[in-house]
């Protein structure tokens, strides 16, 4: 049994003892009388720490601190009595331990599953290989890249550029019979390449946490950052069939910050979808 099916089993077989306890509790004679907020702590516990990607890249101790904190609070802020009707400390004392035996399964499972997530978009690179970074992790460089225009006066352009997910038919052209999950990352690993190949090797290339991917052009203006777009976008439709959209800002003309350059392109990305696609293939034949 691999550990992501042992991270299920214990899961569900954790959640099934809790489903018991609590028919049994709100029957006449309860084999343990818990409180009601323990199972109110357990169903926000489980999830919440299944659910939130960024939690398993902490140490498990954070979330299992954090959840032991909310069960205290709750313990001195709420009457027992009105649903226990039992203050014994053993009760508590298990209430304890089977809310962070959740938590810590829960915990398991998520990491799990980020491992079998890095898994596929491994595969998914090493068919399309390109050189995108997460875009958390660069900022040091964005931040050389900024001052260093700043400084000497220099332009900076950034690109923002989305795949459209609901073009499911060319998706599936794409990578026809590949399950959901891993067509979308062989997919977006494709259009990583394309990007890849059509940049210069002094521009930074980013993926953000939505997957979108963002190009911080140093040493080029607007008008040069968006004919860099339009050929990705044609490069793209032409490998792919997929449609891309983009948005573009430049510094210090429109933005004097990273992230104001990132809001201001990804608030004209946004505007580019919001548009009827008629409108967009009339813009998209004017600009040619």
């Amino acid at each position: 049994m691999t550990n992501l099916k042992r991270s299920f089993f214990w899961a569900a077989f954790y959640l099934a003892v809790i489903f018991v306890l609590g028919q049994a509790d709100y029957s006449g004679r309860p084999i343990i009388n818990f409180a009601s907020y323990f199972y109110l702590a357990v169903i926000l516990a489980v999830p919440i720490t299944l659910f939130f990607p960024a939690i398993s890249r902490v140490s498990s101790f954070v979330p299992l601190f954090v959840w032991a904190g909310v069960y205290l609070i709750l313990l001195q802020t709420i009457d027992r009595s009105l649903s226990a009707n039992t203050n014994e400390f053993s009760v508590i004392v298990l209430e304890f331990v089977l809310l962070e035996t959740g938590v810590w399964f829960a915990y398991q499972l998520a990491l799990q599953l980020s491992h079998a997530e890095s898994i596929m978009d491994a595969l998914a690179l090493s068919a399309f290989p390109n050189r995108a970074h997460d875009i958390e992790a660069e900022n040091q460089r964005i931040k050389i890249e900024l001052t260093r225009s700043r400084r000497y006066h220099r332009p900076l352009s950034l690109v923002v550029i989305e795949s459209l997910g609901d073009d499911e038919k060319s998706t599936v052209a794409v990578l026809k019979g590949v399950q959901h999950d891993l067509m979308s990352r062989f997919t977006s690993a494709r259009i990583g390449q394309l990007i890849d190949d059509r940049i210069r090797q002094t521009d930074l290339m980013l993926r953000d946490y939505r997957g979108r991917f963002v190009v911080l052009c140093p040493e080029t203006d607007l008008a040069s950052a968006e004919l860099l777009a339009k050929r990705i976008i044609d490069a793209i439709k032409e490998k792919t069939d997929l449609n891309v959209l983009f948005g573009v800002s430049a510094f210090p003309d429109e933005a004097l910050t990273f992230d104001d350059l990132l809001q201001k392109a990804r608030e004209r990305l946004v505007r580019s979808r919001e548009m009827p696609k008629e409108e967009l293939v009339l813009l998209d034949t004017h600009s040619n």
